[in-house]
C-alpha cells in the first residue's frame, strides 16, 4: 500500500453536464472549468438543497422552510421564484447553458451525473471499495473517496435547518471511511507511517474510540508501549470529563493486551499487504453495504486435532445472501465476540418478526467460519414459522448427532442422555453452532455445548434473558441508507436513481423491515417495466399496505401473525394481546403505563405485567423507562386484530378511557393555578377514568415532558372521535394551555391550540371558538405571528360577543393590546390597557387586572415612561400575591427589575433579577422562558456596569434555555454561545 494520507483535490467539473458541484467542504461550482462563486444568502441555501437531494425533486415548501426557518415573508412562493431564477442566471442556465435547474409541480431538481458533485462520487467510490475484491483496491478507492474533501461538510452554507440534517451524518460517513482506510493501513504494517496521522485525526475528534484504539495499536506496534498507554489515559480523561463514561470494552481489552503485551497484536511475520494480522478495535462505515472480507484477510485458525483424526466435519450452513446489505456495526460486534480469545461466546440475536435475525446469524457465521475449523452445525427450530409445530429438542440433538457420525440406531431415546452425548462428542472441539429461530430457553437448553471450545449463535423472537452466560444483541430495524442499498440491491440501483422519491417513499413505509423492502423489492421485480411511484402509491394506503407486503409464500402480516399467535398461547397471553390490539389505537408515538391501562382498563401493576409481556417478545419497543413504542407496520396489524376481535364500541371506549386520563391529568395541573380554574369546568365533567394526580410544579414539568407529543396527538384524534369529540378535544386544550404557557412551550402550546380551532369550528360552540381562538391568537402573539394572532383574537372577541360572555373578554382584548405594543402603535395599546384595568374591575377579576397592570408597564418601558412603569409593575406583583398567586409573581417581578435597568438603575435591577431568580427556583420555573428573560435580563444589567464576563455567562444560560424549548435556532444559540452581546433574542425582545 504506498498511498499517503488522503489530500483534498482541485475541484473540476465533470464529464456529464459540464458543471462541477461541491458541498464536502465549502460550496464550490465550476461551470465549463471556471469556478463560480454563488455569493448570494439565499441561493446558497437553494443550491445546497438541490445538491443534497440530486436528482429528487425538492418541494417548495421544503426549500421555504430552510430559507426562513422562523417567520417566512407573505410572498415566499414568489421570493422562492426571484432567487430559483437569479440561481439559474448565476449557473447560466437562463442563457442556454446547462440547464440544470428544473421546475414541476411547484418542486425543483438540479439533474447531475454521479462525476459531476463530489458527494455522489464519494459514496460511489466508498461503495466499490467496500465490495472490491482485493484489499489493495479497497485502500485505493478509499484514498481517493477521502481526497474529495475539502473541509466540514456544508461549511458555509448559512442554514441551520440544513447543517442539522446532514452535515453531521456527511462528516460521519468521512470519519468512518477514513478510520477504514487507516484500519488497512494498520494491517498493511505501515503503522510507522500512519502515527502522525493518527495523532492529528484523534485531536480533531477526541471523543472518537476508534481512531483513539487504532493510534494505541499502531504506537504499540512501533514498540511505544508506554505512548499507547498514555494514549488509553489521554481518551479515558477525555470520555470521564465530557461524557461522565469509560472506554468502551473494545478499549479496554486493547489497553489490557497491551500491558500484558500479547503477542496477538503483533503482525504475522508475513505480513506484507493487508491479509493477516488482527483488525482493530471498532467498526467499519456503517453507510455503506457490509462487503464479505477477502479470505485472505482473516486470520485462519490452526486445525485441531480433531479435525486432524479425520472425524466428521459437518458445514450446514445456510448459503449466505449475495450482497448483504448493512447491519455493519452489528456484523463486526459479532465477530470480534465470536473471535475474541478466551471462551467461546453464546450469543443471542432477538428481534421482532421480519428484522433480518436469521439473515444476520448466517452472514456472521460465514465470516467466522474460518475460526472454527472443526466445522458449523446448524439448525431451524421453527419457534416461529407458520403452520409448523416448533422442533423438539430431543429431533434436533438426533440432527447434530447424524452430522457428527453418530449411527441412528446409537442415538439415545431421552433428551438427557442424547445431550450428554452431544456435549461429549464436541468437546475440545472448536465449532459455530447455530440454533435458528428459536421458540424458549426450554427449547435449547440441551442443544449448548458443555465446554467453552465452540461458540452458539441464537436467533429468537423471544429475549431469552434467563439463559445464563449469555450475550445479547437486540436487533432493531435498517437505517435508512442500508434499506435504500438493499432496494437498489434487488431491483438495481438505476432504476431507484430514476424514480427516487418514490423508493424513498417505499422505503419509508416499509419501516426499515428487511422482509418487507425485500417483499416489495420482489413486487417491483414481477413488473419491471412499472415505474416505482404506482406501487408507492398502494403502500401508501394503510388500509392496503399489509396486502401489497406479500408475495409467494412470504408476507409480512403472516411473519406477525406468528408472534401473535405465539403470545396469545404464553403466559397472560389473552391480555396481553388485547393491550397489543388496543395500544394500536392511541395516535401519539408512544405511550406510558398509565395510558395503556386506561387503554385496556385495568390496574397499572396488571398493565406493566402485560408491557413487559410485549417487550419481551418484541411486538413493542421500549427504549426509555416505562414508555412503550409500535412500529407502523406493527401498529397496522394490530389494528387489523382489533377490528376484527374488538367491537367498535370496545375500540371507542379504550380510545375515550385514554383521553379522559390525559385530560384529568391536564386539569390537575391546571388547578395549581388558582386564576386558570374555570378551564377546568368545561364539559366533559364525568370522567370514564381518572388520571394522575399532580401536586406540584415540578410534577407537572416532569409529565408535560414525557407526554407532550402524545398529547398533541390526542388532541387531534378526540377532534376526530364521534359524538362529543371535538368538545372533548376543546376541554383538553383549555386544560393544557395554562400549563405550556407558563412553562414558555409556545411551540406545543401552538400545536395544541391550532387543533383546538379545529375542534372549535366542528363543535360550533361559540364559547369553545372564544375559548380556542383566544389561546390561538395569544400563542401567535407569544411567537411573533402578530398579523395572524389579531386575527384569531378578533374571532375570538366575535364569538364571545355572540353569546354575551363580557365575563371572557378580556382574554383576547388583551391579547390585542399586546399585539398592538409589539407592532408599535403604542397610543392604543396604552388606550386597549387603561380600557380592560376599567372592565376587570368592574367583572371583581384581580389576576386579569394585575395582568394588566404587567402588560401596560411594559407600553410604559417602550415610550420612556419608567416612573410608570416601575409603579405597574410593582402593583401587578403585590396584587398576585394578595390573591396566592405566587407562581405568576415572576412576570411583574422580572418586568420590573428590567424597567429599573432601563431607568438607569443597574445595581438595583441586579438585585431585583437575583431576586426573581430565586422565585423561579422556589416555583418550579427551572428550565423556563421566564427564567431566561430574568436570566437575560440580569446579564444585561451586569453588561452596564461592565461586569462583561458574569453577563456572557448569564446570556449563555439564558440561550441554553431558550434552544431547548425550541425559541431560537442553532445558529442563534451558537452566535449568542460565541459572540454573546446585550441584544436580546427575538423571542425575548417580543415579550419585554
Amino acid at each position: 500500500m504506498e498511498e499517503s494520507f488522503p489530500q483534498q483535490v482541485e475541484p473540476r467539473g465533470g464529464e456529464g453536464s459540464g458543471a462541477w458541484f461541491g458541498i464536502l467542504g465549502s460550496l464550490a461550482v465550476v461551470i465549463g472549468g471556471r469556478h463560480v462563486a454563488i455569493t448570494a444568502t439565499k441561493q446558497r441555501i437553494v443550491l445546497t438543497t438541490l445538491l443534497l437531494h440530486v436528482n429528487q425533486y425538492v418541494s417548495g415548501e421544503r426549500l421555504i422552510e430552510h430559507i426562513w426557518p422562523d417567520e417566512m415573508p407573505r410572498d415566499a412562493r414568489a421570493s422562492l421564484r426571484t432567487h430559483i431564477a437569479r440561481l439559474r442566471q448565476v449557473l447560466g442556465d437562463d442563457q442556454g447553458g446547462a440547464g440544470l435547474i428544473r421546475t414541476r409541480d411547484h418542486g425543483y431538481l438540479i439533474e447531475l451525473s454521479g462525476a459531476d458533485i463530489d458527494v455522489v462520487q464519494f459514496r460511489d467510490l466508498v461503495g466499490r471499495a467496500g465490495l472490491a475484491a482485493d484489499a489493495d483496491a479497497e485502500i485505493s478507492l478509499l484514498h481517493q473517496a477521502l481526497a474529495l474533501w475539502r473541509g466540514p461538510a456544508l461549511a458555509d452554507v448559512p442554514s441551520e435547518s440544513l447543517r442539522r440534517v446532514h452535515a453531521d451524518g456527511l462528516d460521519e460517513e468521512r470519519m468512518r471511511a477514513l478510520e477504514r482506510w487507516l484500519e488497512l493501513g494498520l494491517l498493511a504494517g505501515r503503522h510507522e507511517q500512519l502515527v502522525g496521522e493518527l495523532k492529528t485525526a484523534s485531536a480533531s475528534h477526541p471523543l472518537r474510540e476508534r481512531l483513539w484504539g487504532q493510534l494505541m495499536l499502531a504506537l504499540y506496534r512501533c514498540g511505544r508501549q508506554a505512548e499507547a498507554l498514555q494514549a488509553y489515559r489521554t481518551i479515558g480523561s477525555l470520555l470521564r470529563e465530557e461524557l461522565g463514561v469509560d472506554p468502551g470494552d473494545e478499549l479496554r481489552h486493547l489497553h489490557q493486551s497491551i500491558l500484558h503485551a500479547d503477542p496477538a497484536l503483533l503482525l504475522p511475520v508475513n505480513a506484507s499487504s493487508p491479509a493477516g494480522g488482527p483488525l482493530s478495535v471498532s467498526t467499519p462505515a456503517a453507510e455503506v453495504p457490509a462487503a464479505e472480507v477477502p479470505a485472505a484477510e482473516v486470520p485462519v485458525a490452526e486445525p485441531s486435532p480433531a479435525a486432524l483424526a479425520g472425524l466428521p466435519h459437518p458445514a450446514e450452513l445456510p448459503a449466505d445472501i449475495a450482497g448483504f446489505t448493512g447491519r455493519v456495526s452489528e456484523v463486526e460486534r459479532l465477530r470480534r465476540t465470536l473471535t475474541s480469545h478466551g471462551q467461546a461466546p453464546v450469543i443471542t440475536i432477538s428481534g421482532v418478526g421480519g428484522v433480518g435475525k436469521s439473515t444476520l446469524a448466517n452472514h456472521v457465521a460465514h465470516r467466522v467460519s474460518s475460526h472454527f475449523p472443526d466445522g458449523q452445525l446448524y439448525v431451524n427450530l421453527h419457534g416461529a414459522t407458520p403452520d409448523v409445530k416448533p422442533l423438539d429438542p430431543h429431533e434436533a440433538l438426533a440432527r447434530f448427532l447424524r452430522s457428527l457420525g453418530v449411527a441412528d440406531s446409537a442415538i439415545p431415546p431421552e433428551v438427557d442422555e442424547a445431550a450428554a452425548r452431544f456435549r461429549s462428542l464436541i468437546d475440545g472441539k472448536r465449532m459455530i453452532v447455530v440454533l435458528d429461530n428459536a421458540r424458549d430457553v426450554a427449547q435449547i437448553r440441551p442443544l449448548l455445548p458443555g465446554s467453552g471450545s465452540s461458540a452458539v449463535l441464537i436467533t429468537s423472537r423471544r429475549m431469552l434473558a434467563s439463559l445464563d452466560g449469555s450475550s445479547h444483541v437486540q436487533l432493531g430495524v435498517l437505517s435508512e441508507a442500508e434499506a435504500r442499498t438493499l432496494l437498489g440491491n434487488l431491483i438495481g440501483a438505476v432504476r431507484v436513481q430514476a424514480d427516487s422519491r418514490a423508493a424513498t417513499r417505499v422505503i419509508e413505509l416499509c419501516e426499515g423491515f428487511p422482509l418487507a423492502i425485500r417483499i416489495a423489492a420482489a413486487r417491483l421485480v414481477s413488473r419491471p417495466e412499472w415505474p416505482i411511484q404506482p406501487f408507492a402509491d398502494r403502500l401508501a394506503l394503510e388500509h392496503h399496505r399489509l396486502a401489497e407486503l406479500q408475495i409467494d409464500d412470504r408476507a409480512v402480516r403472516a411473519t406477525f401473525q406468528v408472534s401473535y399467535q405465539d403470545l396469545l398461547e404464553g403466559p397472560d397471553g389473552i391480555g396481553a394481546a388485547r393491550m397489543f390490539r388496543l395500544l394500536s389505537l392511541l395516535e401519539g408515538p408512544d405511550a406510558g403505563v398509565r395510558a395503556a391501562a386506561a387503554a385496556s382498563g385495568i390496574s397499572m401493576d396488571a398493565a406493566q405485567r402485560l408491557l413487559d409481556r410485549l417487550a419481551d417478545v418484541h411486538l413493542i419497543n421500549t427504549n426509555v423507562v416505562n414508555r412503550y413504542s409500535m412500529h407502523d407496520l406493527l401498529r397496522l396489524f394490530a389494528r387489523e386484530r382489533a377490528q376484527q376481535e374488538e367491537s367498535d364500541q370496545a375500540r371507542e371506549q379504550a380510545v375515550r378511557r385514554v383521553l379522559h386520563s390525559y385530560l384529568s391529568t391536564a386539569r390537575s395541573a391546571t388547578n395549581l393555578t388558582p386564576s386558570a380554574g374555570w378551564r377546568t369546568e368545561l364539559a366533559p365533567q364525568s370522567l370514564t377514568c381518572p388520571g394522575e394526580i399532580l401536586t406540584s410544579s415540578d410534577e407537572v414539568t416532569t409529565w408535560i415532558n414525557g407526554e407532550i407529543r402524545n398529547l398533541v396527538a390526542a388532541v387531534a384524534q378526540a377532534t376526530r372521535l364521534g359524538d362529543d369529540g371535538p368538545v372533548l378535544a376543546v376541554a383538553l386544550a383549555a386544560a393544557l394551555d395554562t400549563p405550556l404557557d407558563r412553562r414558555g412551550r409556545w411551540r406545543d402550546e401552538l400545536a395544541v391550540a391550532e387543533r383546538a380551532a379545529e375542534a372549535a369550528h366542528r363543535s360550533g360552540d361559540p364559547l369553545h371558538q372564544g375559548i380556542s381562538y383566544t389561546d390561538l391568537g395569544w400563542t401567535k402573539v407569544r411567537v411573533g405571528r402578530l398579523a395572524e394572532g389579531v386575527a384569531d383574537l378578533s374571532q375570538a372577541v366575535e364569538a364571545y360577543d355572540q353569546i354575551g360572555a363580557l365575563e371572557r373578554q378580556p382574554g383576547p382584548l388583551s391579547g390585542l393590546a399586546v399585539a398592538y405594543r409589539q407592532l408599535g402603535d403604542f397610543a392604543q395599546a396604552i388606550r386597549y390597557h387603561s380600557d380592560l384595568l376599567v372592565l376587570n374591575r368592574q367583572l371583581g377579576s384581580r389576576f386579569n387586572e394585575a395582568a394588566t397592570l404587567t402588560n401596560l408597564g411594559l407600553v410604559y418601558q417602550s415610550v420612556g415612561r419608567y416612573d410608570e412603569a416601575i409603579e405597574a409593575h410593582t402593583r401587578s406583583a403585590a396584587i398576585l400575591e394578595e390573591i396566592g398567586e405566587r407562581e405568576a409573581r415572576v412576570d411583574p417581578l422580572g418586568k420590573l427589575a428590567e424597567s429599573h435597568r432601563q431607568a438607569g438603575d443597574p445595581q438595583r435591577s441586579i438585585v431585583c433579577f437575583e431576586q426573581v431568580l430565586a422565585v423561579d427556583e422556589a416555583e418550579g420555573h427551572t428550565g423556563t422562558y421566564w427564567q431566561a428573560e430574568h436570566l437575560w435580563g440580569l446579564g444585561r444589567a451586569l453588561h452596564d456596569l461592565d461586569k462583561q464576563e458574569e453577563a456572557k455567562d448569564c446570556w449563555r444560560r439564558a440561550a441554553a434555555i431558550l434552544h431547548s424549548l425550541r425559541l431560537i435556532t442553532t445558529d442563534e444559540f451558537n452566535e449568542i454561545r460565541t459572540w454573546p452581546g446585550p441584544h436580546p433574542p427575538k423571542v425575548i425582545a417580543l415579550n419585554l
